[in-house]
């Protein structure tokens, strides 16, 4: 199977740069946020702002003046963070084991050294979500979209944006075609534009497709013409060379394993077409609430559950060569409802279901040599939960909501990276190049 190419530095030379990025982490990142906090908006500015956006106006004068305060105090706050937190572990033997709920040291006080990650609950603003799982949540400059998602009981079709920089969180006023309350959907971040597949509602699959303009704040059902997939839910969408592709997901009977792409810019008449994908190699076992993570110009699929068994395999799918390839990575470790998201040359595996129980485990998979990798990590992690969304901007994973079996969350969490946060810089490589 023909891989992605990338060239990788050796160990030695990749330390000696980690650490002279760690010893200049203050300098480097520090300016950055007190040239942002110089910025900050006056009140009639972000009123002003939002109306112009489209964004609901906040619901109070002290919630603009709270996210202003905290805006200006990041800094403060996270150098105080830093200071009290105390580590979370997660365990770095061989298989790497599963964390109980009390994971983290009950011991002394104890101070997170500067190049290490670290959790943080998150004071938000403004007019936040409320409780939910299965919804998702993308990345478009410097805000997280937030779209879909219930609470065991409601489905909603609002869309929420928080603003990263100031951690408050507007709902957008939205107008064109109706888009229905959805869970368990895709949402597929091009350019300014959010693409909407499938998801559910109750006892309702959905196969449609619809666009959201976040400049115009314009939903469009896309109008398609020729074949297009089965209506899904729990499925997975990314976007590769001008399309966008979705695989597996369940239709309510059976769990999917097909692949099918449509591409991102409408026809001459306005219209999309979607294309089933024809692949060699052998496709991975049927699926859903697995993720997709896209890797250079392969995917890297994980987990999983097809309703009977929880998934631990990983198949990689070369996008250019349409071959898959199964991997064998030792342990197998199974997830379902989980998220994977790419930090440089590892995949961030954050919480979910083991088959048994939830986690609020952290597990990276080192993808040059294909082996499951954990760290210290400071603070108190998230409690145990699946079925959440999770996003990286600025340095830091954001999680937000998801469900632990018996209550659903409305809290965000932050893992700040730290120096893994400069991993996105790390020259490129080769997926296995190391095994």
């Amino acid at each position: 199977m023909a891989s992605s190419t990338y060239s990788l530095v050796d160990n030695v030379a990749l330390d000696r740069q980690q650490a002279a990025i760690t010893a200049s982490r203050t300098l480097i990142r520090s300016p950055s946020r007190t040239h942002r906090d110089a910025r900050v908006p006056d009140e009639d500015a972000l009123a002003q702002q939002a109306a112009e956006m489209g964004l609901s106006e906040p619901d109070e004068l002290s919630a603009i003046q709270a996210a202003q305060a905290a805006k200006s105090g990041v800094r403060m706050k996270r150098a105080s963070r830093m200071a009290e937190s105390r580590p979370h572990t997660n365990a770095a033997a061989s298989p790497p084991p599963i964390p109980g709920k009390d994971a983290w040291s009950a011991g002394a006080e104890a101070r997170a050294p500067t190049p290490a990650m670290y959790w943080s609950k998150r004071a938000t603003w403004g007019a936040r979500p409320p409780k939910m799982r299965s919804q998702t949540m993308s990345v478009i400059g410097s805000g997280l979209f937030v779209f879909g998602g219930w609470n065991n009981s409601i489905c909603y079709n609002d869309v929420y944006v928080l603003d990263t920089e100031t951690m408050f969180w507007t709902r957008m006023r939205t107008s064109g075609d109706e888009v229905p309350p959805c869970r368990a959907h895709t949402a597929t971040a091009v350019g300014y534009r959010l693409f909407v597949f499938g998801g559910g509602d109750g006892t309702q699959y959905f196969s449609d497709l619809y666009v959201l303009d976040v400049r115009t704040c314009v939903w469009t059902r896309a109008p398609l013409v020729g074949p297009a997939p089965s209506s899904r839910r729990t499925h997975t969408c990314f976007y590769y060379n001008g399309f966008v592709y979705l695989f597996g997901g369940g239709d309510g009977h059976r769990a999917l394993n097909d692949l099918w792409r449509v591409r991102a810019e409408p026809d001459a008449n306005g219209a999309y077409a979607w294309e089933e994908v024809e692949t060699t190699g052998g496709r991975p076992f049927p699926r859903g609430y697995h993720t997709s993570t896209l890797v250079g110009n392969q995917v890297v699929v994980f987990g999983g559950s097809d309703g009977q068994e929880c998934f631990g395999d990983t198949s990689l799918l070369n996008l250019d060569t349409l071959e898959w390839a199964h991997v064998p990575i030792d342990p197998p470790l199974t997830r379902l409802a989980h998220t994977a998201t790419l930090v440089g040359m590892y995949l961030f595996v954050i919480c979910g279901h083991d088959g048994s129980d939830y986690s609020s485990q952290v597990l990276m998979l080192k993808l040059d040599t294909l082996k499951w990798e954990t760290r210290t990590i400071y603070g108190k992690a998230p409690q145990p939960r699946g079925y959440h969304a999770c996003a990286l901007q600025d340095g830091r994973l954001f999680v937000h909501g998801g469900y632990n079996g018996q209550e659903v969350f409305d809290d965000l969490y932050t893992l700040e990276l730290s120096s893994y946060s400069y991993l996105p810089q790390v020259p490129e490589f080769v997926i296995g190049c190391h095994r």
